[in-house]
């Protein structure tokens, strides 16, 4: 499925093999590659916040579910709470995208790192607001012991934390450049 998406960015070029009749098939890359916009210094920082926010999300994230109280055995707020484990998994390897990310990407190296955090990052900060507002609303229901506090902090720092996640989804900006393997790729099938 997602290598039809990208299907029209590669050639296929058939390349003979030694001591075989049969010609090998080699996809060869020629649709656009994509820079960060922002400067090499910028990204480096840029890849240690989001690994520092994605890893200290999943600790205010895991903090609550290993707690019983009455905040985490209320349905409202551990929905979305546990929900978040799924834009989280993407965010993570958007993540590791940015990690594995050379001085130019493919198209569908740039997808997955920009598309998917942005998504992912608005998905988190959604679950965590409402979970943080099912606290909000729980503190003035039930008589909150230390552990109803330690869930509700957790959920107040995952909304800030996927914040930063969110707003700093514009520094993965990226420009597309022409691919320089085009034109040969298209001398080579004539």
């Amino acid at each position: 499925m997602g290598y039809r998406k990208y299907a029209k960015d590669y050639e296929i070029e058939y390349v003979d093999q030694p001591g075989k009749k049969r010609q090998k098939a080699v996809r060869i890359y020629v649709g656009p590659y994509f820079r960060f916009a922002a400067e090499p210094e910028k990204i480096r920082r840029l890849r240690w916040i989001y690994l520092l926010g994605i890893s200290v999300l999943a600790v205010l994230q895991l903090i609550p579910m290993c707690i019983d109280c009455a905040f985490t055995r209320t349905w409202f707020i551990q929905v979305p709470a546990s929900a978040a484990w799924i834009p989280w998994l993407f965010a993570a390897a958007a993540v590791w995208r940015l990690w594995t990310a050379g001085e130019k990407v493919d198209r569908e190296h740039y997808d997955l790192l920009h598309d998917r955090m942005s998504g992912a990052s608005l998905f988190l900060l959604g679950f965590a607001a409402v979970s943080a507002v099912g606290c909000i609303l729980q503190l003035s229901r039930v008589t909150p012991t230390v552990a109803d506090y330690v869930t509700c902090a957790c959920a107040l720092g995952a909304v800030v934390c996927s914040l930063v996640l969110f707003s700093r989804r514009k520094e993965l900006e990226m420009v597309q450049e022409e691919n320089p393997e085009k034109p040969q790729a298209g001398k080579n099938k004539k």
